[in-house]
């Protein structure tokens, strides 16, 4: 059903490889992007499932609950001759060195079911509740977590989505994130040591949406000195012959 996958207790995160796991996925954006939020037209998606025509360009994520059941996604944009989201929504400016477009994926689509989340007020991802609350979290910090995480009430939802993507980015050899998002997305992923580089101005997108670019060496160099036991968690499932150089179990 998921490829590579990783388990947290009840629930288990991978890369797509079924067309009924990934219909499931476009099922649950529909949920959220246009039932809950109004982000997109019923009428464009009569069918019920939320698509766009980046869905053929993409490498597709899941989490699934113990009855396989679709509760979260996210996706990696890969480069093609219809460019970028991102570049399309706004003027950017990169940071560094831009390499070969090969390198670059965009993510995108994340989304956390409704069923998952603390507050209303939390959003789509289901982040807030971590950043705001003491008892946050998706996931009762009951033993089905890594030892490293116990006690931090960490979201593991979106925190392993980003996992296995971060395993398929690092096996395909990509070197930057693109990402336009909300800014408490931003804000939880700073927490936890992940650092983006806003890139260009605010645009208004279903709210206000920013720009920002993810260098994954300088990620995993700020993750190893800052948090490595994040780090280590990240790692965790990815064939060694992928690890960066510099860090050492």
């Amino acid at each position: 059903m998921i490829d590579k996958s990783i388990q947290y207790g009840n629930y288990r995160f991978g890369v797509v490889n079924d067309p009924e796991v990934l219909k499931d996925t476009f099922r649950m954006r529909h949920e959220v992007y246009v039932q809950e939020f109004g982000f997109e037209k019923a009428e464009d998606h009569p069918t019920g499932l939320e698509t766009d025509p980046y869905e053929n360009e993409s490498v597709h994520f899941a989490c699934l609950n113990e009855n396989g059941s679709v509760v979260g996604t996210i996706r990696l944009v890969m480069d093609s001759d219809k460019g970028f989201p991102i570049e399309h929504a706004v003027q950017t400016q990169f940071v560094g060195e831009k390499p070969d477009r090969s390198k670059i994926g965009e993510i995108s689509r994340l989304t956390v079911s409704k069923d998952l989340r603390r507050r209303k007020e939390d959003g789509m991802y289901g982040v807030e509740s971590y950043l705001m609350k003491k008892d946050g979290g998706v996931l009762p910090d009951d033993g089905t977590i890594p030892d490293e995480m116990k006690g931090r009430k960490n979201p593991i939802i979106v925190l392993g989505l980003y996992q296995v993507m971060y395993h398929e980015s690092r096996r395909r050899g990509l070197s930057h994130w693109y990402m336009i998002t909300e800014r408490k997305l931003f804000n939880a992923l700073t927490k936890y040591g992940f650092l983006f580089h806003q890139i260009g101005d605010p645009v208004q997108y279903h709210g206000e949406r920013i720009p920002y670019l993810g260098i994954i060496d300088e990620i995993e160099k700020k993750l190893l000195n800052d948090n490595p036991d994040m780090l280590k968690i990240m790692l965790t499932g990815l064939e060694e012959e992928y690890h960066p150089p510099y860090f050492k179990n």
